[in-house]
């Protein structure tokens, strides 16, 4: 090939209308504000819409909340802004829903008490795309029949360890040869952040290459930015959208098994059939990794426990415990130097130490000992126990000055703030 020639990527997507309008607008701390339109106008098109939007991810948003007969909402850095001058009608959210979802039989079925979780993709003019996931739920409204449509922008970059400021050995902690490890928080605590950027570190281990299902609800990160540069990686990934390519959680962890993967992605642990079917898969030899909501790692225990039946809790609590190897929890907070949000994290590594001494307690006793464990307060850690809680976490970046005195108080308690040591 001549020095002259060159390959030139095709752009075969049409560009999503509207998109070319997108602006970053300057962000007024606490104003409460944030127009994201030059001018409203009398009716919002879908252009406008998409204007909005991708003006919002510009002007860094993370979430976008739609309702009927409000003004839209951003959440940027933290902390709300109205987007527009006047409120949307419910005609007007309406069709936005029928854009974001892809159909006419949306509000039908919202009438019908479903709630709707999916994805909605923008083409952008220089040839990306923009990913959200979406949630759409009926609400109360002018003539009782409101609705909400919530979407979070995705990244189109896959975030990587370091990127969501995990330590190298943390890192080496959430990637065991088997077992589950579970990452815990409360919604927007950027639970599937840190997940995909543990996804994106096993496809970009080429000295060991895996097979990797995702099963998501929906699909928030595709890879391709990662596995469009692994030259040469053996390593592959399989994704599945419950709704779209599987009924639930737990049909598709019965089917991985018969897929032969190295590595399952559940999106969330949320009911028993599900996590029953992670632990099987965990105790057959495969790495698990899920997600759940909890603000600490005992109550996230607590939670795991509740979902078993009365008459198979301490059989499936022990499958729980045989097949723990890593649980972490996290928060997302404001920071107050500068803006964005820091994470902080509370974990412990599920040793052979530490599953022998809950499996001779008392089921009841675990949430409190595992407690114990996270701060210190038992005898006989070794080298590879690993353990951190909120307080260990909270201290310095309060002392530092980086988060508030609320967020320091609501998470590492009164100790933080006296300056308190261990809990």
């Amino acid at each position: 090939m001549s020095e002259q020639a060159e390959i030139r990527p095709v752009r075969t997507r049409r560009v999503s209308p509207g998109v070319e309008q997108a602006r970053k607008v300057p962000i007024i701390v606490g104003s409460g504000e944030a127009f994201m339109l030059d001018q409203d106008p009398p009716r919002i098109s879908m252009e406008d819409f998409r204007a909005l939007l991708m003006s919002c991810v510009l002007s860094g948003a993370s979430d976008v909340t739609i309702q009927s007969d409000q003004q839209p909402r951003a959440e940027i850095h933290g902390l709300l802004y109205r987007t527009t001058r006047r409120p949307w009608g419910p005609s007007e959210v309406d069709q936005v829903l029928m854009e974001v979802y892809g159909g006419a039989n949306a509000r039908t079925e919202i009438n019908g008490q479903r709630v709707l979780d999916f994805s909605y993709e923008l083409n952008l003019p220089d040839g990306s795309r923009q990913r959200f996931r979406c949630n759409a739920i009926g609400i109360f409204g002018r003539d009782g029949q409101g609705v909400e449509i919530t979407l979070r922008a995705l990244p189109s970059v896959t975030p990587s360890l370091p990127g969501v400021g995990l330590s190298e050995g943390e890192t080496l902690a959430l990637s065991p040869r088997d077992g589950i490890v579970i990452i815990a928080g409360a919604t927007g605590s950027g639970k599937s952040t840190t997940m995909a950027a543990i996804t994106r570190s096993h496809l970009e281990n080429l000295s060991r290459p895996v097979k990797i299902v995702d099963i998501q609800a929906p699909i928030e990160y595709t890879y391709r930015d990662v596995t469009n540069g692994l030259t040469g990686s053996p390593s592959v990934i399989g994704q599945s959208e419950v709704g779209k390519h599987i009924r639930g959680f737990a049909d598709g962890v019965h089917a991985a098994l018969r897929r032969k993967p190295h590595i399952i992605n559940v999106g969330e642990a949320r009911d028993f059939e599900t996590i029953q079917a992670s632990i099987e898969a965990s105790l057959t030899g495969h790495l698990v990794y899920t997600t759940t909501h909890a603000g600490s790692v005992a109550d996230a225990v607590r939670r795991l426990l509740s979902v078993f039946p009365a008459n198979e809790r301490e059989s499936r609590a022990y499958d729980l415990i045989s097949a723990l190897r890593f649980l972490m929890v996290q928060h997302l907070v404001p920071r107050i130097d500068r803006p964005g949000r820091v994470a902080i994290r509370e974990y412990i590594r599920f040793t052979p130490r530490v599953r022998e001494g809950l499996l001779d307690a008392p089921i009841n006793d675990w949430p409190l000992r595992i407690t114990d464990e996270v701060y210190g307060r038992t005898q006989g850690a070794g080298a590879e126990d690993m353990r951190l809680s909120l307080l260990d976490s909270v201290a310095p970046l309060f002392r530092d000055g980086v988060i508030s005195r609320d967020d320091a108080l609501r998470l590492g308690g009164l100790a933080v703030i006296r300056g308190g040591g261990k809990a």
